[in-house]
């Protein structure tokens, strides 16, 4: 599968999604729903990595068209519920100009916990300083 999903570390607090070549859109809805499964039964907050770093493809070709548009509205709303951050690892420059034009459209707070990335060692020390802003808080 182009989408893989795992946990990233023993407490079960930082989900870890890889995206390689190749996916659907119903591959992504199915993962959406798989973490949305996870993170509505925990009693703790839940991170993400979104791990794009092989480069990716978007169904259809480009992130700008009318039905991507669209798809990316629905995704939204599906994280709207979410509570904890993400951290999308190895975006290029048309991913990160895309969340600024959804950024200034969004009117939840989907896209306000959404960091970048160059490495996945870059996105766990992010996640590490803020589990400890939490404990300390």
């Amino acid at each position: 599968m182009a989408i893989e999903l795992y946990w990233d570390n023993d407490e079960r607090t930082v989900m870890l999604c890889e995206i390689r070549g190749d996916w659907t859109w119903e591959q992504m809805y199915e993962t959406l729903g798989k973490i949305k499964k996870v993170t509505e039964k925990a009693t703790t907050v839940i991170a993400a990595i979104i791990d794009i770093s092989d480069g990716v493809s978007i169904p259809g070709g480009s992130i700008l068209t009318p039905a991507a548009f669209e798809h990316a509205k629905n995704m939204l709303k599906m994280g709207e519920s979410g509570t904890g951050p993400m951290v999308i690892v190895g975006a290029g420059s048309v991913i990160k100009t895309a969340y600024k034009m959804f950024t200034g459209m969004a009117q939840g707070k989907a896209l306000s916990k959404i960091a970048f990335a160059d490495t996945t060692e870059q996105a766990r020390a992010h996640l590490a300083e803020y589990y400890a802003k939490r404990v300390s808080a």
